[in-house]
């Protein structure tokens, strides 16, 4: 099975909501947090409170975490960007190729040395978070899974113009965080990265209801500032002449209704005729494993896929 063009993308959250742990060391009263996943009694913060629920995590010395449907979960970097540390009970047993950028090596020394916990643990305790707040910025922040993006895409020198496809509207964390990394970049290069239709919930501006959005929007609403909003016929005049160095398909996959294939995705009659697969990105992240280990329906949709564009995909299993 030819498993070229095909990349992992691992969750990633706003570097902004990374800790400066020196502000908060010193606030920790909380042994264990009590939101347990899965116990929808302890999800006690509202859609208004997302400050008090990273202010939960912060006086926290210890939260629980562990796999859904898949490994990969936001709530894990939702903790230890808040300076607390997971505990992952299976840590041990996940894959190399899942969760690849999280600190799993440090998870599992600390909790062996760390659990139960004891007062005078504290210093070590603190070495401990110094050491996965500094992994989870250099590998797990916006800015550095967009730094390994470009890496991928390395082939093309300069990537300064780029259009997001947004795909179907539903709220899709690898599409969102992706889409922070990659505009905060490109605005900083003074060039233009445009989604459409734009996810409004994303930008500063933002006052809309959040009940409706997945996790209340927590850590992804409202992080990018307003710029360039092109009508459809505006995008499409940008495609017909060439002025996009980089085409991303925002939420691609075989359960993502009408708009999630090919050749249903938005635009693909116009993108396909002018663009080759080295300027075309798919995003897959529903939340199923990709697994490539046997012929389903996930493994059939991204091997048709990967023929058309580069897939990364936010958990696979080979």
């Amino acid at each position: 099975m030819n498993k070229s063009n095909i990349y992992l993308l691992p969750y990633c959250i706003p570097d902004e909501n990374i800790v400066d742990y020196n502000t908060i060391k010193d606030k920790k009263h909380i042994i264990i947090s009590d939101l347990i996943p899965g116990d929808a009694l302890t999800y006690r913060f509202g859609p208004d409170e997302e400050d008090e629920y990273n202010k939960h995590y912060q006086e926290s010395l210890f939260a629980y975490t562990g796999k859904k449907g898949g490994y990969e979960c936001l709530r894990h970097y939702e903790i230890l960007a808040n300076g607390c540390l997971p505990i992952f009970k299976d840590i041990i047993n996940c894959p190399d190729i899942c969760l690849s950028t999280l600190p799993k090596n440090l998870i599992n020394e600390y909790m062996n040395k760390l659990l139960p916990y004891k007062k005078d643990y504290k210093k070590v305790y603190d070495n401990y978070v110094y050491k996965v707040l500094e992994h989870l910025r250099d590998n797990c922040s916006t800015s550095a899974q967009n730094k390994y993006f470009l890496q991928i895409m390395s082939h093309l020198k300069n990537i300064k113009n780029v259009l997001l496809i947004s795909c179907d509207s539903g709220v899709n964390y690898t599409r969102e965080f992706f889409w922070i990394g990659m505009k905060k970049y490109i605005q900083s290069i003074s060039g233009v990265a445009v989604e459409w239709p734009k996810i409004d919930y994303l930008y500063d501006s933002y006052i809309g209801d959040k009940n409706n959005l997945h996790g209340y929007g927590f850590n992804y609403v409202g992080k990018l500032k307003e710029d360039y909003n092109f009508t459809e016929s505006e995008i499409t005049e940008r495609i017909n002449h060439y002025f996009w160095d980089l085409i991303v398909y925002g939420k691609v996959g075989p359960d993502e209704l009408f708009e999630g294939s090919i050749p249903n995705l938005p635009l693909w009659d116009k993108v396909s005729q002018i663009y080759n697969k080295e300027n075309i990105v798919f995003l897959y992240g529903g939340d199923e494993t990709i697994d490539l280990t046997y012929e389903n329906k996930y493994s059939n949709h991204i091997l048709e896929h990967k023929e058309f564009g580069k897939c990364f995909v936010r958990e696979l299993k080979i």
